[in-house]
């Protein structure tokens, strides 16, 4: 039987990630005695002109947009060459497609910076339940690999740790020694260890190291072909107009789909399906239809603070997209509860793990 485990933003979120509505709020928050630094005078240029947000003044009730909101901005108008003129007491604030350009490198190394902070600066850093997740994984008898849409190492150093090899679908250009079992994890989004050569095309690994999140002079350098050519990070966000050119990327998204397309079961931990994420939503119908069949769905996202409506909503979600409905388990599981059990969940009996409006109001006492 095959197992495809998803990581969603909630799962990192269980040990200590930032969710994306926070990410810039932390970032700016932290860097409040670095205000002057070019970076974050540019960016600081950027929010007050798009936004109207001040970032040296930043506390826990600033509201900023969202990583995909701001990438999303920028990316569009490098796509369709368009600049921007922001009107000014004295002289028009311009931003032109290399000034966008240059803010949409600072936008990438924010979130690798505050993602890198968060989560630990320390080669090999991993968080608790990841590592208990991957500890409870049977080896190897069961067939299992991961399908991830964060950038963190978690899965990775927690993988790594426990001495298994990791298959991320695509080549680099310094292979990782095989070390163990090798299991497939398969980054849609990119990874804070990833970086590209702007040269060659070439992909650096830079292992247990969120290599990303240096400032640039202190990246890796491309040696494939003697390169020798400045490394960037490799972030993108889960947008409608996203472009999929990247070589490396088709490759992991082309094993992505048949590995969801061969999957008995499938563990959503920590994704909610935003309607926003139409490229997700149709590598799952495209593996749903192609196989023929809908595979056993699970979803694991609750939390204490979610509601019975956020809960109703997500469950449709769900439910709409599969054809066969009565092959997904809504659970009342939290990411926690997983980690201490993966597999244990598809031998329980629905009525004990599915969450209901019911079941919720009874035991609350409603």
């Amino acid at each position: 039987m095959q197992h495809l485990i998803v990581l969603g933003a909630g799962a990192s979120k269980a040990d200590g990630a930032p969710l994306q509505f926070d990410l810039l709020r932390e970032y700016f928050l932290s860097e409040k005695g670095n205000a002057k630094t070019p970076m974050n005078r540019e960016l600081g240029s950027f929010f007050a002109a798009f936004y109207g947000i001040d970032t040296t003044s930043v506390d826990k009730n600033t509201d900023f947009p969202t990583f995909e909101e701001v990438l999303g901005t920028l990316e569009l108008a490098l796509a369709r060459n368009e600049d921007f003129r922001v009107p000014q007491p004295s002289n028009p604030d311009v931003w032109d497609q290399h000034r966008i350009q240059e803010c949409r490198s600072y936008v990438v190394a924010l979130i690798c910076t505050i993602l890198a902070r968060k989560l630990g600066a320390l080669p090999g850093s991993t968080g608790v339940h990841h590592a208990q997740l991957v500890q409870k994984l049977p080896r190897p008898s069961m067939n299992f690999s991961f399908l991830s849409f964060n950038y963190d190492l978690l899965i990775d150093n927690a993988l790594s740790s426990a001495g298994y090899t990791i298959d991320y679908g695509t080549s680099f250009a310094n292979p990782m020694a095989q070390a163990g079992q090798a299991v497939g994890v398969y980054k849609l989004h990119g990874s804070l260890n990833w970086l590209r050569c702007p040269i060659c095309g070439a992909l650096t690994n830079t292992g247990d190291v969120k290599g990303a999140s240096y400032p640039t002079e202190q990246r890796q350098r491309c040696k494939t072909l003697n390169c020798d050519a400045a490394t960037t990070p490799i972030v993108i966000p889960p947008t409608f107009f996203k472009v999929m050119s990247d070589f490396h990327f088709q490759q992991i998204w082309h094993v992505a789909e048949r590995r969801v397309a061969a999957a008995d079961r499938l563990y959503f931990c920590g994704y909610s399906l935003p309607d926003a994420d139409m490229h997700i939503r149709y590598l799952l119908k495209r593996a749903e239809v192609n196989r023929g069949s809908t595979p056993e769905v699970f979803i694991i996202n609750n939390h204490a603070k979610k509601t019975d409506v956020e809960r109703e909503q997500e469950k449709k979600r769900y439910e709409r997209l599969y054809r066969e409905p009565s092959k997904i388990v809504y659970t009342s599981l939290t990411f926690e509860d997983f980690a201490k059990d993966p597999f244990g969940i598809g031998t329980k009996p629905r009525k004990d793990i599915a969450w209901t409006v019911r079941a919720k109001s009874a035991k609350s006492g409603r």
